[in-house]
């Protein structure tokens, strides 16, 4: 073995993360919101950075767009937010009750064990174990508590809080709470024939009661919010101009960043070293700000135009049918790397004519086609949800069904488990509970 001691010479290739690389990079993978916070921070530890504020903070655009999933939803649950939180509705309410020291204490607990859906989750005789409260003093406050607004709150099951609120309820089909009581499990999984058979209803009454079980509310608690809405400012805007999709950089609201004018007297202090070099790095860490600030807006604009020209017939034949598009797709039209484009994409939305997308819809996954192009599994869902709101309720298609015509009608091999697996994740029930009878 030869082995030689000495001092070698050796070139090597070494990336080196500058503070200005990691600076652009935090930049561009933080979504608006977190971007005004983490300005604000920095203006407050720079003081020759001028933060100009341009948001008006009532300005932001409110809420998701509905998730292009078209999830249906058999209750209605898009319930407007009330302003406080549940807890503090149910306590608000017991101001003209007269409890004694245990039956307060009780019903306390009990406000706590609702859960934001409206629902007591915890069993009455654990608590009673537990706290050392009196059984039957806990079952009557429940009483209590399953009084107060809103109606069906304080509920054990989906089946009680129906229960409740068909209490309150004068108009309503003959024998709904009946069916309701006595008949919940196979009126819920739609084997109303046995129903029938047992009662003497007919399929038609039976599902008249359905159709009125549909206008309950199986989530009262939804409609008080602990937290505040989430705010969802769009990172980016495309219009449709002259037949071409333009791409803004929405910075209306961002606040802008300058030099503060305020420096130069610092400059001229004289000679003191310590306040140049303060100044000096300030001014550096600004410049590198607004440097990084147009190369995340450079960025998030190139990568909107490649997703519009790899997702041509979604935006141009407004067909809303997206093809197959990876992170890395994107990455080596734009000569980047893979992490950079999924830094830009990562909680970013864009404000289209056919509303609010989150950058990463339009990045799809594959399935099995005859066609010598793959198939977007969105475009799947998507023909599925049009085949189910199109069928016939009193002969809605079984899964086997939607994989024949997909294969028919657009060539993709599909399987039943597949379309199964998609109408679950759409939320869309199997056909025997999506028949109608009437």
């Amino acid at each position: 073995m030869n082995m030689k001691v000495g001092l070698f010479q050796e070139q090597t290739l070494k990336l080196t993360m500058t503070k200005e690389l990691q600076q652009a990079i935090t930049l561009l993978q933080y979504s608006t919101v977190d971007l005004i916070s983490y300005l604000q921070e920095v203006t407050l530890e720079n003081p020759l950075i001028d933060f100009i504020d341009k948001s008006n903070s009532n300005q932001f655009y409110h809420n998701k767009r509905k998730q292009h999933t078209d999830e249906k939803q058999n209750w209605i649950e898009n319930v407007s937010r009330k302003g406080s939180s549940l807890h503090e509705h149910l306590r608000s309410q017991l101001f003209d009750f007269h409890f004694s020291s245990v039956e307060r204490q009780a019903m306390e607990i009990l406000i706590d064990a609702v859960d934001s859906n409206g629902y007591m989750t915890e069993d009455l005789e654990n608590i009673s174990k537990k706290f050392a409260i009196p059984l039957e003093v806990l079952e009557k406050q429940l009483h209590v508590l399953q009084s107060l607004d809103p109606v069906g709150v304080g509920a054990r099951s989906l089946q009680e809080c129906l229960l409740l609120q068909l209490k309150q309820i004068k108009d309503k089909p003959a024998y709904t709470e009946f069916i309701l009581r006595e008949y919940f499990k196979p009126f819920a999984e739609k084997t109303w024939k046995e129903i029938s058979k047992k009662t003497g209803l007919s399929l038609k009454e039976i599902q008249c009661i359905h159709d009125f079980i549909q206008t309950l509310n199986p989530r009262p608690g939804l409609q008080y919010e602990d937290t505040h809405p989430n705010y969802i400012i769009p990172d980016l805007i495309v219009e449709e101009k002259h037949g071409e999709w333009v791409v803004f950089y929405n910075d209306d609201l961002l606040p802008q960043i300058r030099i503060s004018a305020n420096y130069e007297p610092l400059i001229e202090m004289g000679n003191d070293s310590e306040i140049k070099s303060y100044v000096t790095s300030k001014i550096q860490q600004c410049r590198w700000l607004v440097k990084s600030l147009e190369q995340r807006k450079d960025t998030l604009v190139k990568v909107m135009y490649e997703i519009i020209r790899h997702q041509h017939e979604f935006f141009y034949s407004k067909n809303q049918i997206l093809k197959p598009l990876t992170l890395k797709d994107i990455a080596d039209s734009l000569l980047i790397h893979e992490s950079t484009v999924s830094r830009a994409v990562k909680d970013k939305y864009v404000q289209t004519p056919f509303g609010l997308y989150e950058l990463k819809y339009f990045f799809t996954n594959r399935v099995a086609s005859n066609d010598l192009e793959d198939t977007s599994a969105a475009n799947v869902k998507q023909m599925i949800q049009k085949l189910v709101e199109g069928e016939d309720k009193k002969r809605p298609l079984s899964d086997q069904k939607i994989a024949d015509f997909l294969k028919k009608e657009y060539n993709m091999s599909v399987s039943r488990r597949t379309v199964a697996k998609y109408r679950d994740q759409l939320n869309i029930p199997a056909s025997s509970i999506r028949k109608r009878y009437e």
